[in-house]
């Protein structure tokens, strides 16, 4: 019996758990439960925050900022007249206001979150597309979309999704893994709850994970990228690659490389195809159990486990090791 009793309690656990969890953005076709709408004929910026549920931000053809709130409890969306509206508003802080170009959204809980209540409230805002924004949540994922700024973008609660961003950014997330969409800009990307993936940016990338693997695919620009919890993957054209692991393998796709290039892997392998590499001017430094390259015009000292030296008369500083498992470098038009 006390069995069959924890059994229930675990299954009304996972239950509202799962209930908890769908405070997203699935708000299309919803009404929201307070919306508010401000006017802004210039660029601005946007500070939200909320620690009852995520967030999104997307981008409009108007000179306007729309607000909406959704709010939840029981897993059920309230409507602007429920009677249930003042009850949760009496356990938050709700601000949403303009100051200047300067639209503050956020959401705050005004008392000890009591889990058994099961409400949450998630925020949708539409702004201009030349928006700075600053948004974070500990109740959520983000899934920001469209705006041109500085911008900074942390969550605790869930992932981050950023898609069709410009400006520099910082992002974030110790609750989830980020993902990144046609960037153009410079990136500062870091995750302790799970991978990272960049596809299409234009500038400079820094890309760090403690709780998963990095992939950045088709890349233009620097990058330096690094993965404690994972593997490393990285393709594009660049001037400078600096791609280092210890929780897996280090594999890289360059179709131009100008500056330098550095790989290093203590959890796996490191394997490297450079286009048109054995056209460049290479200073060569490569390590493992076994090193495999198909040498061209060389000067130096190759063996199993080592090659150092120059090709065509040297220039580009190329080093890679791996502890983990072999050096692999091919050379392809």
């Amino acid at each position: 019996m006390k069995t069959q009793m924890n059994i229930k309690k675990h299954t009304m656990i996972a239950v509202l758990l799962t209930l908890l969890s769908c405070t997203g953005f699935a708000q299309e076709n919803k009404i929201p439960t307070l919306t508010k709408t401000f006017d802004l004929n210039q660029p601005g910026s946007l500070y939200a925050r909320s620690s009852g549920g995520g967030i999104e931000v997307k981008t409009n053809n108007q000179n306007k900022v729309v607000v909406q709130a959704f709010i939840r409890k029981n897993g059920l969306l309230l409507a602007p007249s429920d009677p249930m509206v003042k009850e949760v508003l009496d356990d938050y802080n709700v601000n949403i206001e303009k100051d200047g170009t300067e639209i503050t959204a956020t959401v705050e809980r005004r008392t000890n979150f009591n889990f058994w209540k099961n409400v949450g409230i998630s925020l949708v805002i539409s702004v201009p597309r030349k928006m700075s924004c600053n948004v974070s949540s500990s109740g959520g994922g983000l899934n920001i979309s469209g705006v041109v700024g500085n911008h900074k973008f942390s969550s605790s609660g869930g992932s981050v999704n950023l898609d069709n961003i410009e400006g520099d950014t910082d992002a974030s997330s110790s609750g989830g893994g980020v993902k990144v969409i046609g960037y153009n800009g410079e990136l500062q990307v870091s995750s302790s709850g799970g991978g990272i993936t960049v596809n299409e940016a234009h500038g400079k990338v820094f890309a760090h994970s403690s709780g998963g693997g990095v992939t950045l695919i088709d890349i233009n620009g620097d990058v330096e990228a690094g993965s404690s919890g994972g593997g490393v993957k990285v393709s594009g054209e660049f001037g400078y690659l600096k791609a280092t692991s210890s929780g897996g393998s280090v594999k890289v796709d360059l179709g131009s490389l100008t500056k330098e290039l550095y790989l290093q892997s203590s959890g796996g392998g490191v394997d490297a195809i450079i286009r048109n590499g054995h056209k460049l001017g290479l200073n060569l430094d490569l390590s493992s159990d076994h090193v495999n390259i198909d040498l061209r015009n060389f000067s130096g000292k190759s063996e199993k486990n080592r090659v150092n030296g120059t090709m065509n008369g040297g220039g580009i500083p190329v080093y890679m090791h791996a502890s983990g498992g072999n050096v692999n470098v091919r050379f392809e038009d």
